[in-house]
C-alpha cells in the first residue's frame, strides 16, 4: 500500500506523506516524498487513524476544518473531516486504514485510494 500511494504521488507530482495504521489506529508504515511539508506527518497519521477508528472516510466526517485537525494532530485526539484518509475494509470489516496529506483534498484521496488499490 505504502509503496503504491508513493509512486502514485510520483506520478502525479505531488509529495505527499503516508500513512498506513490497523484497526486501532497504530502506524504499521509510513512513507514521505522529497519536498512533502513536514508538517504533514502528523496530519496524515491522523487521517489514517480517524479512518479506522471512527471507520469511514474522513471526507465522511464533515466539517473539514484544516485548523481544527491541527490542533486534533497535536493534541493526539486523531480526528478529521478532512478528505485523503480511506479505511482498509476485509470481508466488511475495518481492518485498518491510509492516511495521505501534503496535497490538496482531491490529491490525497487519489493517492490513498492508488495505496487501497494495490491491495485488490
Amino acid at each position: 500500500m505504502l509503496d503504491a500511494a508513493l509512486a502514485e504521488a510520483g506520478r502525479i507530482g505531488v509529495p505527499e506523506c503516508v500513512a498506513v495504521v490497523d484497526a486501532g489506529g497504530h502506524l504499521l508504515a509510513f512513507g514521505r516524498s522529497d519536498g512533502a511539508r513536514t508538517a504533514s506527518i502528523s496530519i496524515a497519521l491522523t487521517k489514517a487513524t480517524s479512518a479506522a477508528t471512527r471507520k469511514r472516510a474522513t471526507a465522511d466526517e464533515g466539517g473539514g476544518d484544516m485548523l481544527a485537525t491541527i490542533r486534533s494532530a497535536l493534541a493526539a485526539d486523531k480526528v478529521t473531516g478532512i478528505g485523503g484518509g480511506i479505511p482498509l475494509l476485509v470481508d466488511d470489516q475495518v481492518v485498518g486504514a491510509i492516511g495521505v496529506s501534503s496535497g490538496t483534498i482531491e490529491e490525497d484521496t487519489a493517492v490513498a485510494r492508488a495505496g487501497l488499490a494495490a491491495l485488490a
